[in-house]
């Protein structure tokens, strides 16, 4: 039998002291601490060393919490989750997007979801940077990398050919590198990151082995829409994923260059701050974005070196 004064217990621990637990759970101080000091009595042991200013967990405690914890979660989570399938998916959904990708991979994807769920709203912030989704409160974030101490679920959601690319303009004036060693005879549009303020530097793969060049050149953009529009006006070289290069190509006016070295395509991450139990509205929008989207492996890139 699972013990009452258990979940306050959790409570102290997931909040750090008797007043937050109290505060979540809407009970007071007093009663947390009855609560804990019944759950030592049945089990006979001492749960937390307490003095006026700290309260610490002991072996017994830690022992209970790493146990107990995750079980009383999942368990709490499927309660839930049973609950959410006998409602109609409701409510705000927020979702942090990368600008170029959310607005041409995302949006397009969206007039179905709210066709088939028109209770759920959607909140999308669209930014090029690495945010933090719990703090920030959203529900699903999409992105190329995580903060090193991320502690959310991360799915692979899509993959990124990147490849070199110009206008056909700028190619007949200034000639193509034949390597990525020459890329340094050649105006290259850089792109600066919006997380970091650094310039990205290009990747390329040369017999198996990762290789970086760092851009040179007199544009340097914080948006690939930028950097794809200077392509078309014959500004310069730019290296973007193989999907947005398509509609570039379809102009008939860009060149794919240095096929041959490209490096290897890039994941796009999917990711949300549950492990275990997700409400119906956030497991609906990822399964329908996982179902529809369809990457660069989708594309035929075999097309671009015939038409060089």
């Amino acid at each position: 039998m699972i013990p009452n004064q258990l979940q306050t217990f959790l409570a102290v621990v997931k909040n750090g002291n008797f007043s937050a637990a109290a505060r979540q759970l809407g009970v007071s101080s007093a009663a947390v601490s009855k609560s804990v000091a019944q759950l030592e009595k049945n089990l006979e042991v001492r749960l937390f060393h307490r003095t006026t200013h700290s309260l610490t967990l002991t072996e017994d405690g830690h022992d209970l919490h790493k146990r107990t914890g995750p079980l009383v979660e999942q368990l709490e989570d499927q309660i839930r989750l049973s609950t959410d399938k006998q409602k109609s998916p409701r409510g705000r959904l927020r979702v942090n997007l990368p600008e170029t990708f959310g607005r041409s991979v995302v949006l397009p994807l969206l007039p179905s979801f709210i066709e088939k769920y028109p209770d759920i709203q959607l909140d999308l912030s669209f930014e090029d940077r690495l945010g933090d989704l719990v703090k920030e409160g959203a529900d699903v974030g999409i992105g190329v990398m995580l903060s090193p101490d991320s502690t959310v679920i991360a799915r692979e959601f899509y993959r990124i050919q990147p490849m070199l690319v110009a206008s056909k303009s700028y190619i007949e004036r200034h000639g193509a590198p034949n390597t990525p060693e020459e890329l340094s005879q050649y105006n290259c549009i850089a792109f600066r990151s919006s997380t970091t303020g650094r310039i990205k530097p290009w990747n390329f793969k040369i017999g198996g082995e990762h290789i970086q060049v760092e851009p040179q050149g007199n544009l340097i953009v914080n948006d690939l829409s930028a950097g794809m529009r200077a392509v078309e006006m014959d500004l310069g070289i730019a290296m973007i994923g193989a999907g947005h290069a398509q509609t570039l190509r379809d102009t008939g006016n860009i060149k794919r260059m240095l096929q041959a070295y490209e490096p290897d395509p890039i994941q796009v991450l999917i990711y949300y701050s549950s492990r275990y139990y997700l409400p119906a509205k956030t497991r609906l929008f990822i399964d329908h974005l996982m179902e529809h989207a369809h990457d660069d492996r989708t594309l035929n890139l075999d097309e671009w070196t015939r038409s060089l």
